[in-house]
């Protein structure tokens, strides 16, 4: 956030980039609340009159670069606080720097109207907008079929992968002890495979469950799993999953191998949003808008992390400079997936 504005009837925000297409839309992406304080000798005092503001309209400026939020219940001699829930990232591929401002609002401006702009299009599920074909995205998943998809080494999805709600879903269920199982096991792979993209998908998994994103996965008679050659982006439930015990097994990890700088991970049951982009052998993870790892691989540091890995023993993981990019059925969650777009670079 470049600026943070007073207007008569709310706040307007300017960023120091434009951001991406469909960002800054929804209010649920923010969270503004006003108090005032207790004077005091020290600084500040007890906050008291603290309430969340309500949001009456989002309206974004032509070029992206500025928010304004109509706001009901704003008070002169307050501060207002901003608070971006959702991590938006810029048309460039950049992420926020701050997700906080304060604002004293000593007083309110009279005859200083925020501008109002409706949204010019929908951002709806599994659909690329214009500006997205032109700049080259395909959709991996439409809502309405898995043509792009098969499970690894068959020709079909099987029984256990279904469409529901819009996702594609790993259609796992509970036995009479409560325990997760899937009928009909399989890792789904893209029927293409890939070198060097922009993948960008949103998951979410049941309570405790574990999944994951392969990428640079072989498919031939010399494997007979996704991760015997294919490096993982890692789905979990941090909160209660044996795995989240272990410092490279989290959500948004290099499974194994690398462990996010910061935890960005929403609970189980909400949407995550995930960007994996490889150039040749340099690879970033991105959980949430924020970039957790970045890495390159065909190195000799990549040679050592396999070595101290639990995949130093299967000759052709992380070795492929291509491949299909597969959705783990790890048999104990329900887990599904949406939104799922990749640009070829």
């Amino acid at each position: 956030m470049l600026a943070i504005r007073a207007k008569s009837n709310g706040i307007e925000i300017e960023f120091t980039e434009p951001l991406k297409e469909g960002d800054g839309w929804n209010a649920s992406d923010y969270d503004i609340n006003q108090w005032t304080y207790v004077p005091t000798i020290d600084y500040g005092g007890p906050k008291i009159d603290e309430r969340k503001l309500h949001i009456v309209s989002v309206n974004i400026s032509e070029d992206r670069t500025r928010v304004f939020l109509e706001l009901s219940g704003m008070k002169a001699e307050h501060v207002v606080y901003i608070h971006l829930l959702k991590h938006f990232v810029s048309a460039a591929g950049r992420q926020l720097w701050s997700t906080e401002g304060w604002y004293t609002m000593n007083n309110i401006p009279e005859n200083n109207i925020g501008f109002h702009r409706n949204q010019t299009q929908s951002y709806a599920a599994n659909t690329l907008t214009e500006t997205e074909k032109q700049a080259g995205w395909k959709l991996l998943f439409d809502g309405n079929s898995m043509d792009e998809w098969k499970r690894f080494k068959t020709s079909d999805i099987g029984k256990s992968w279904i469409i529901e709600d819009d996702a594609i879903t790993l259609d796992a269920k509970k036995n009479a002890t409560g325990q997760w199982y899937v009928e009909d096991r399989g890792d789904l792979i893209t029927k293409d495979e890939y070198e060097n993209y922009e993948l960008s998908l949103e998951w979410k998994i049941s309570n405790c469950g574990n999944s994951g994103i392969m990428f640079n996965v072989v498919e031939s008679d010399d494997y007979g799993n996704t991760w015997e050659t294919g490096p993982e982006l890692q789905i979990l439930d941090n909160v209660c999953h044996p795995d989240s015990r272990f410092p490279t097994h989290r959500a948004g990890d290099l499974y194994d191998m690398i462990e996010c700088r910061y935890v960005t991970v929403k609970p189980a049951g909400e949407w995550n949003s995930v960007r994996l982009i490889k150039i040749g052998g340099k690879m970033e993870h991105w959980l949430n808008g924020v970039k957790v790892i970045e890495y390159e691989m065909y190195t000799p540091v990549w040679d050592r992390m396999i070595a101290n890995s639990k995949f130093k023993d299967m000759p052709g993981f992380g070795r492929a400079k291509k491949g299909h990019i597969a959705l783990q059925d790890h048999g104990d969650a329900r887990v599904a997936f949406r939104n799922i777009k990749i640009k070829e670079l």
